[in-house]
């Protein structure tokens, strides 16, 4: 949420520098007229300063100077990369609903054009950092060895469902498993889960902690091959069947050194983020003439 919560921040901060600069540029000395008593553009400016402008001038100056800085590292934030994060956002903050997403921006006056300029200077700050960021074959195996459990396999099954309303309903459902109908073409027709119902059912390979505690655990305890009895959960009811097995076991740390390293710098580019960006703005020359 804290994420969001930037973001969000410096969205509504661009929108506000938006619609300042579309006053400061109009052409006419009258922004408005209230029964006849006019309001000129400098009356408007001196408001917007009053309420926040010098908040939006120091988001600009901080904008260029992550710009210039990227720029001189020759660094580039993609199109592709901002709607990633964007994608990340909502899965993340907004249980994966657009809709809700979009809910928000309009409750906040903000646009999806601010939003993504705030996103892209978020991730230029972060380039910047990392492209500092050095790490040596020592330190990424030291972290390894401090923090190996991160990178153990878990126990995962590759499980399917049908999710009905009614525990009659599952239990017919049960019956015409056991008598060979197929697990897929019943979940296509009967299931009420709209990630998986087109998909025969099927959730692939997931680990503990990804579902509600009554499904992992009647998931968990099958047999490949074995269907379970209805499982109710707040969702409605469940036939759940375990496709394949992974158990848990130890990594080397040759099979995962790259995501170790991954991992080690970008928890290192956290740690930075807001001492490189202090650093940027204390060595920059910037005039003020507000």
């Amino acid at each position: 949420m804290q994420n969001k919560t930037i973001l969000v921040i410096l969205a509504v901060l661009l929108v506000i520098t938006a619609a300042a600069a579309i006053v400061i540029n109009q052409r006419s000395e009258v922004v408005a007229i209230v029964n006849g008593e006019k309001i000129t553009k400098d009356q408007l400016y001196e408001a917007f300063l009053a309420n926040g402008g010098n908040t939006v001038l120091e988001q600009l100056i901080s904008d260029r100077i992550i710009q210039q800085e990227a720029a001189k590292l020759g660094l580039k934030v993609t199109n592709t990369e901002v709607e990633a994060e964007i994608e990340k956002l909502i899965q993340e903050n907004y249980y994966g609903n657009e809709e809700y997403y979009q809910q928000v921006l309009t409750q906040y006056g903000i646009t999806e054009d601010a939003l993504k300029n705030s996103i892209r200077t978020e991730l230029l700050l972060t380039a910047i950092v990392r492209n500092k960021i050095e790490v040596t074959d020592q330190e990424v195996e030291d972290y390894f060895r401090e923090n190996q459990e991160d990178f153990n396999i878990p126990e995962k099954i590759n499980v399917r469902h049908i999710l009905v309303e009614s525990e009659e309903e599952a239990k017919e459902i049960l019956t015409l498993l056991n008598e060979g109908e197929d697990f897929a073409e019943l979940a296509k027709e009967h299931s009420l889960d709209p990630g998986s119902a087109a998909e025969g059912g099927a959730l692939g390979f997931v680990g503990r902690g990804q579902f509600v505690q009554e499904f992992e655990d009647a998931a968990f305890a099958l047999e490949v091959g074995q269907y379970s009895k209805p499982v109710k959960s707040e969702y409605g009811y469940h036939i759940i069947e375990v496709l394949e097995r992974q158990e848990a076991r130890e990594v080397e740390f040759s099979e995962v050194a790259e995501d170790v390293k991954k991992t080690l710098i970008e928890e290192k580019v956290k740690e930075k983020i807001v001492e490189e960006y202090n650093a940027l703005r204390e060595a920059a020359e910037v005039e003020t003439r507000l």
